[in-house]
């Protein structure tokens, strides 16, 4: 009969555990599951649609969209903030569900900074302030000018109260001091077609709402919400430019997994999402489609995590003085 002593015994053990660890798949070994907490078709879910074909190559497994819309895209955000952390369930939030969310719901069924693992900035899509072609101004300045006459004359048409719309309208009445009559629509695109036919004044659009109306003569653009002027829109000023650098607003995208996913899981998705924004076939399919890409410094979890600390409390303060609610 062999004997085995102590010492042969543990190694017996270390090299059975490293066999089964080498012997297990790596992540993921099944599809992924992608919940975009608004409806098909709007700029998160096109956005959504571009990223996870590309990392679903990198992966070798698929990434399913699944769109689950309500709420202002909360109701979307609180089912992946409960779900299991391991890696099977992402999210695809933005600056209304992770930066004014708080703010605006009271009941609000998560915290965006403590019940998420951030993955990464993924696009943002600058804010035009855009008025009926009919409306009497030409600049920034102008419209200035016009509504602190008008003031509660002024009609400002929006995609409905707590969109990214509306929550930069509220910054930009706070910026002029004025407060205009309030239109809310279900969505950008009735509030886009009242604007076109002259029964709203203004909105505050997102860019990716408006490409199909640029060149059309039915909306005048004044200024849009960005460090530089956008390719689509060349000759339209940014808010600095017009002199209102205090006006700085826009819809930004990003991955989130829930809170204790492991790091190395977490890790998977930070370098996929990174190889998605660096293939040029993506890059492409952004900018035609109004989505501005991140610059190198904000990418990966760290850099998002600060952006929402700022975002929340700059918009929660927007909002709390505008005595809005979203329910």
């Amino acid at each position: 009969m062999k004997c085995f002593w102590p010492g042969r015994l543990a190694i017996a053990a270390l090299a059975l555990a490293a066999g089964a660890a080498s012997a297990q798949p790596s992540f993921p070994i099944k599809p992924v599951t992608l919940i975009v907490p608004f409806a098909a078709g709007g700029p998160n879910d096109v956005m959504s649609r571009i990223v996870a074909e590309h990392m679903s190559r990198t992966f070798g497994q698929p990434i399913l969209i699944e769109n689950v819309a309500g709420a202002g895209g909360t109701t979307g955000s609180a089912r992946v903030a409960v779900s299991q952390p391991d890696g099977y369930t992402l999210l695809s939030g933005h600056v209304g569900t992770h930066a004014a969310a708080p703010a605006l719901y009271p009941k609000l069924r998560y915290n965006p900074l403590t019940d998420f693992s951030p993955i990464g900035l993924v696009a943002e899509t600058p804010i035009l302030v855009a008025t009926r072609h009919s409306l009497q101004v030409d600049t920034l300045q102008a419209f200035v000018g016009l509504a602190k006459q008008k003031d509660a004359d002024l009609t400002l048409g929006h995609a409905g109260v707590g969109s990214i719309g509306h929550i930069s309208c509220l910054l930009l009445s706070k910026t002029i001091e004025i407060k205009p009559t309030e239109v809310p629509y279900r969505g950008s695109a009735p509030a886009m077609i009242d604007l076109i036919a002259g029964r709203s004044d203004y909105t505050c659009a997102l860019l990716v709402d408006v490409l199909p109306f640029i060149g059309s003569a039915s909306l005048k653009f004044l200024a849009v919400s960005a460090p530089a002027r956008v390719p689509q829109l060349p000759s339209t000023p940014t808010a600095a430019e017009a002199g209102m650098p205090e006006f700085r607003a826009s819809s930004w995208f990003a991955f989130y997994l829930p809170k204790a996913t492991p790091d190395s899981i977490r890790d998977r998705f930070v370098a996929a999402l990174d190889s998605a924004l660096s293939d040029p076939a993506v890059r492409k399919r952004f900018v035609d489609s109004g989505l501005v890409l991140p610059a190198p410094d904000m990418l990966g979890p760290a850099p998002l995590k600060q952006l929402m600390i700022e975002e929340t409390a700059r918009w929660s303060d927007i909002i709390r003085s505008a005595r809005i609610t979203a329910e």
